[in-house]
């Protein structure tokens, strides 16, 4: 199995992070824009992209104060049963991520993944520290 690895540091308060990936417009402003953000464990993300025919499904493993785990169900069908998973832990000046997208089998694929989730990272990264929403995609 092949993982996609991130670990960065954000000037911001890891509160700010983790509203940032757990509530509709903290997603809808660094990763898509059209999303629909689960509440409760169990429910299920989606996430659509105007270049993919159906919206990317995400069931909501984990979701706490530091943590937050999600699961791929149908589609895309290169991500089903792989992992996402954030944690953010606070440092003195702001916060530290560690994102994990675990448990791809194709080596090529997951070298595509990681460029996209990239560009994701960083505009996580902005979004936490200025509030200025830039989604990758819209």
């Amino acid at each position: 199995m092949i993982d996609v690895l991130f670990r960065f540091d954000v000037d911001a308060p890891p509160e700010a992070l983790m509203r940032a990936v757990t509530t509709g417009e903290g997603i809808r402003s660094f990763w898509t824009s059209r999303a629909e953000v689960p509440g409760d464990i169990g429910e299920t993300l989606k996430l659509e992209f105007r270049q993919a025919p159906l919206p990317f499904d995400l069931r909501l493993e984990q979701s706490d104060q530091a943590t937050v785990v999600w699961r791929a169900q149908t589609f895309p069908p290169h991500w089903v049963g792989t992992t996402i998973r954030w944690d953010v832990v606070a440092r003195d000046d702001g916060s530290t991520v560690a994102f994990r997208h675990a448990g791809f089998e194709d080596d090529e694929e997951a070298g595509r993944v990681a460029y996209t989730w990239g560009e994701i990272m960083a505009r996580l990264k902005q979004y936490a520290e200025t509030g200025r929403s830039d989604p990758v995609f819209t």
